[in-house]
């Protein structure tokens, strides 16, 4: 049977999920152009590129864009994939149609949509609630590899801000939680959910392994910058809340890890 496979494409937020010669691409920034703006960020060696993953054989089935800011959805990654259908909330389809995206669909949580995979089987989407205030414009998911036999290969939950603990309760059992494991305020506004929020989704999604999402985010910003984004907490501070009910990991780019 084929494995549902998570790859970390970069050292922020970027994310394949691979099952049976398909992928599915989650927030991409595969091209070298810094984010810039309420936040700098910038590539480090190592950052996967649209050719990388054309060299793997595998098909790329769709785009999901968890939100609208520039740090998910980036224009010339997005113009690279004109002819690749794009989901995510409706101001982040938005800026793909803009960027020539032939194929845009703007979706809302309880969505389900399923795409066939070339060697057998489906990768199915569900669309997730995340929590307030980014909840407005923003969403997760959980993908799911289904084998052709129709059992399920794994379960992966993508949610880079702010997990709630109704949709942690009705998705369990995940997998691999793809979770914001370090606090982040901009200014007084809550972006990024910390160590008591996730530690709860966790046990609450009975999620098996967590891997960080958003690492760093203060990494390149300007002396202002870092002085309107608090952070704290990080991996470990999860880690030592879930006193081993899951394993916390912090993947490097391009590692892999099978659901």
């Amino acid at each position: 049977m084929p494995e549902l496979t998570l790859r970390r494409l970069d050292d922020y937020q970027s994310w394949q999920i691979l099952f049976s010669g398909t992928c599915i691409l989650i927030d991409p920034w595969l091209t070298p152009e810094p984010i810039t703006g309420s936040f700098d960020r910038q590539h480090t060696a190592g950052f996967t590129t649209l050719a990388d993953i054309h060299a793997d054989g595998c098909e790329i089935a769709a785009v999901l864009l968890c939100t609208s800011v520039n740090d998910h959805a980036r224009p010339k990654t997005l113009q690279l994939l004109a002819n690749t259908s794009v989901y995510g909330p409706a101001k982040a389809a938005a800026v793909a149609r803009k960027a020539g995206c032939a194929s845009t669909h703007a979706i809302t949580p309880g969505a389900t949509f399923t795409f066939a995979c070339r060697d057998g089987g489906d990768l199915r989407v569900t669309v997730t609630r995340t929590g307030l205030p980014l909840g407005i414009i923003a969403v997760g998911y959980i993908i799911e590899g289904i084998n052709p036999d129709g059992s399920s290969a794994g379960r992966i939950w993508i949610e880079p801000h702010q997990p709630t603990p109704r949709v942690a309760k009705s998705i369990a059992p995940i997998d691999i939680a793809v979770l914001p494991c370090q606090s982040v305020t901009a200014v007084v506004m809550p972006v990024n959910a910390g160590t008591k929020v996730v530690a709860r989704a966790a046990r609450l999604a009975r999620a098996r392994t967590i891997v960080a999402t958003a690492t760093d985010p203060r990494r390149d910003m300007s002396r202002w910058q870092r002085l309107l984004y608090p952070v704290r907490g990080g991996a470990v501070d999860v880690r030592a809340a879930l006193a081993g009910a899951s394993t916390v990991v912090e993947m490097a780019p391009r590692a892999e890890l099978h659901a």
